[in-house]
């Protein structure tokens, strides 16, 4: 019932939603600007990212199991402004739908191939599907797996090396299996703390050999070897807390682009 700040906007055909950090979530015209209605379908429902899907969790269940939800931009217009009745409920469709699903799991959203990316934490199982049908591509069960960036996979670290797997973004087909060495000439290159500090979020990119990170309010840019390229000193995100749902890095690597001005959503 309190103000909170706009963390996430999505814009689609003549609507706009913005979800806030509290975790509501509400759709606006975007002709009038005038609120249409509220996206949550219960009191206790948090939605905690958004893309096109609502990601939430309830506190019936301790805010611990993601729900994944549908909904057709057609309907919006017919949802009353408080959605906590019974409102349309053919026009959302629940999606992922697993009892495995739950922290540490999570779901991730990749717009630049189309595809969602899902874990289950319980069974060690990742799960590819199609962004325009929601249709399960393929599945990957592998306990060694330390991380995944939707056709890439890391595993768990060798002594000198890091076995790596690169996949068809497709159908799941290993492309190039190798071992990425991590020291050549026996040699360790440690960065102090203080100069660089445990990020809240990064990004990589791979075309030009450097990556991104995003700590508090700031933004970083540094190299593979662990030095500092550049930063923005002149530049401060809006969110103090930003995570890789906040971040979008365009199709050409040399353009960041930045939000500033977000405005509150309140719930009434």
């Amino acid at each position: 019932m309190k103000s909170a700040k706009v963390i996430e906007l999505v814009a689609a055909h003549d609507i706009f939603f913005a979800l806030a950090h509290s975790g509501v979530c509400a759709a606006f015209s975007r002709e009038s600007n005038k609120r249409i209605c509220f996206l949550n379908v219960s009191p206790d429902e948090v939605i905690r990212s958004l893309f096109y899907i609502t990601v939430s969790v309830y506190a019936s269940d301790n805010f611990s199991s993601l729900k994944c939800r549908s909904t057709r931009i057609e309907c919006v217009e017919l949802f009353s402004v408080t959605v906590y009745t019974k409102g349309e409920t053919r026009c959302r469709f629940p999606l992922f739908v697993s009892k495995y699903l739950k922290w540490p799991g999570f779901v991730e959203f990749d717009d630049v191939n189309g595809k969602v990316l899902t874990y289950s934490a319980q069974d060690s199982i990742y799960k590819v599907f199609d962004l325009k049908n929601y249709t399960l591509l393929y599945s990957i069960s592998d306990k060694h797996v330390q991380e995944i960036k939707i056709r890439l996979l890391i595993f768990n670290r060798a002594q000198s090396h890091v076995p790596l797997k690169i996949l068809s973004i497709e159908d799941g087909t290993v492309l190039k299996d190798f071992n990425h060495f991590i020291v050549r000439n026996a040699e360790l290159k440690e960065v102090s703390r203080t100069e660089f500090m445990t990020p809240s979020a990064f990004i990589f990119l791979y075309e030009n050999q450097l990556f991104l990170t995003f700590r508090n309010r700031t933004v970083a840019v540094w190299n593979f070897c662990g030095e500092l390229v550049t930063s923005f000193e002149d530049h401060l995100l809006w969110h103090p807390d930003c995570n890789a749902n906040n971040i979008y890095i365009t199709s050409d690597p040399n353009i960041v682009n930045c939000f500033s001005g977000w405005r509150c959503l309140r719930k009434r």
